[in-house]
């Protein structure tokens, strides 16, 4: 009785573990990049232009877009053109806090990952390295 109770145990875990590790190779698999077209010069002409360009992942709706641009309009205003997926955030005032809150603009849409220069950054390296003053 006590091996039978073992191996339905050790079966279990056996489940477990293995249901474990493909939720989180799932998880890594849908991590969503917006990718930043051309170069640092590129970017910083945008900039001192008041605007940035992303272009959204695939999954990311004009609805996402729009209901999570709603809640920054203290800081900018989003034009996201669904058939190219490229949301242009307009920056209405040159200020550290605009840029920052940018960031939080992109978590909301799903996005985890900034492409720029061939290069995957998360958000925050993103920020800190080209939107950052």
């Amino acid at each position: 009785m006590f091996i039978f109770s073992l191996i339905i145990k050790l079966n279990t875990m056996k489940k477990l573990i293995i249901l474990f590790a493909i939720m989180i190779f799932a998880g890594v698999g849908f991590t969503q990049t917006a990718t930043v077209e051309g170069t640092s010069a590129t970017l910083k002409k945008q900039l001192s232009e008041n605007y940035v360009a992303f272009k959204m992942p695939q999954e990311v709706t004009k609805e996402t877009v729009g209901k999570s641009a709603g809640y920054y309009t203290d800081y900018f205003t989003v034009d996201f053109n669904a058939q190219t997926k490229v949301a242009r955030i307009n920056i209405l005032d040159q200020e550290i806090q605009e840029r920052r809150v940018i960031t939080r603009f992109l978590l909301s849409t799903g996005v985890r990952t900034v492409n720029f220069e061939g290069k995957d950054y998360t958000i925050m390296e993103f920020y800190g390295n080209f939107l950052a003053e």
